[in-house]
């Protein structure tokens, strides 16, 4: 039963309190009560971050119950998860016996936690109480995104089933990115405004990577190396030479027509991958116009205590409780941007667990080098929840991430 919201929401947490997130926004009402499940892993600064989160959004009790699983034999007592489930809910039922409407979410925590926790309140005698709740038992099926429910409503005996997309959940309230990535990250720090420097330029030069052959492509590369050098090297007489002997743009007439405030902005520029983010950045704002996806971040920084960057992701965009990392890079050699997978993987998981999806744009020609490795490094068949593009995507670039965050299937060309 997921038309109603529940009085009390029991929540198993795990290392990944994405769905624990989920479930807050849309299954317990205002001023209902949530309860947590930890281990010792979680019930620190996961479970303060996950209570900060939800309560800057809503007004709602937190409770948490601590299961030790340090140990092998506590993590095989499957008495001591019954025993603190089972006395939690006797305390909540009876202090309050009109509860209307309980329910547990089991998609987190260990196998241990989750299945024992299902059965205690699955298999509860509330009558012994003089409760007749309605009960939930959910879970997230993260991949497909949906949440199922096995219900009892009350004075019945029998469970039945139903489920919903997480789309179509009512929420109590809305989530935004920065929900979902303050409660992985603490004290990250987003470095840019969110909006390209020189959307112009940006997309005259994107645009010259589309609907091009491999002889052409060639032939950008250098020139895009040249720019990247004389940028590095701060050229100005260079950079003008090259832009007017290509004659990339028709109506270049100088420098000071690229349109950047001082010489400084305009080498950091071309240095390594600013033009491409600036180009990408436009396009994943007008998706989010078009209403494909609900916001996005740029420049991400998460840093240690001493000031050293820990990690950094290029942009974050999120959809309707799902959030994507997408990483930018002008390298066009497969060999090398072979070597950034496994760091992609491990910065989205950073920021917004196991579930993330992950984009990866190079100026790679031929991509498939790139998917095959990813395969091998995390040993799957398929590219599910995963993007990568090369420049042989740039003239359908935004059509391949609307259909990507959209969930629609990767298509060829």
């Amino acid at each position: 039963m997921l038309d109603k919201k529940a009085d009390v929401l029991f929540l198993v947490m795990g290392g990944n309190p994405f769905p624990n997130l989920i479930s807050a926004a849309t299954r317990v009402k205002e001023n209902g009560r949530i309860i947590c499940i930890c281990s010792k892993k979680t019930e620190n600064d996961l479970y303060e971050n996950f209570k900060r989160t939800v309560q800057s959004n809503l007004v709602v009790d937190f409770d948490k119950i601590t299961i030790d699983d340090t140990g092998l034999k506590t993590y095989f007592n499957r008495d001591t998860v019954k025993e603190k489930v089972a006395g939690k809910l006797k305390n909540e039922l009876s202090s309050n016996p009109s509860i209307g409407l309980l329910e547990l979410n089991y998609t987190g925590g260990t196998k241990l936690m989750s299945t024992t926790s299902y059965e205690v309140i699955k298999n509860y005698d509330y009558s012994r109480l003089k409760a007749d709740p309605t009960i939930n038992l959910t879970y997230i099926d993260p991949e497909k995104e949906v949440m199922y429910c096995e219900f009892k409503e009350k004075r019945q005996e029998n469970y039945k089933f139903c489920c919903e997309t997480l789309c179509k959940l009512k929420p109590t309230f809305e989530l935004n990115i920065k929900d979902v990535i303050s409660i992985y990250v603490e004290n990250y720090n987003i470095s840019t405004k969110g909006e390209p420097e020189n959307s112009e330029i940006s997309k005259r030069l994107g645009s010259l990577w589309c609907n091009i052959e491999k002889e052409l492509y060639d032939d950008r590369i250098e020139l895009f190396r040249k720019l990247y050098y004389f940028g590095k090297e701060k050229s100005l007489e260079e950079i003008d030479k090259l832009f007017l002997e290509k004659k990339l743009f028709p109506d270049y007439t100088g420098i000071d027509s690229l349109g950047f405030k001082g010489k400084n902005r305009l080498f950091k520029y071309f240095e390594k991958t600013k033009w491409l983010e600036d180009y990408i950045l436009m396009i994943l704002l007008e998706l989010k116009e078009e209403g494909v996806i609900e916001d996005v971040l740029a420049n991400i920084e998460k840093k240690m205590e001493k000031g050293t960057l820990e990690f950094e992701v290029d942009f974050a965009a999120y959809r309707k409780y799902k959030l994507y990392a997408i990483s930018v890079t002008s390298i066009d050699n497969p060999n090398i941007a072979k070597g950034k997978l496994y760091e992609i993987k491990q910065r989205a998981r950073n920021l917004a667990g196991d579930e993330a999806g992950i984009c990866y744009i190079s100026l790679c020609w031929d991509t498939a080098e790139l998917e095959k490795e990813y395969r091998n490094i995390w040993d799957r068949e398929s590219l599910k929840n995963s993007l990568i593009l090369g420049a042989q995507d740039f003239h359908i670039l935004k059509d391949k991430l609307r259909n990507w965050f959209k969930g629609g299937e990767i298509f060829d060309t």
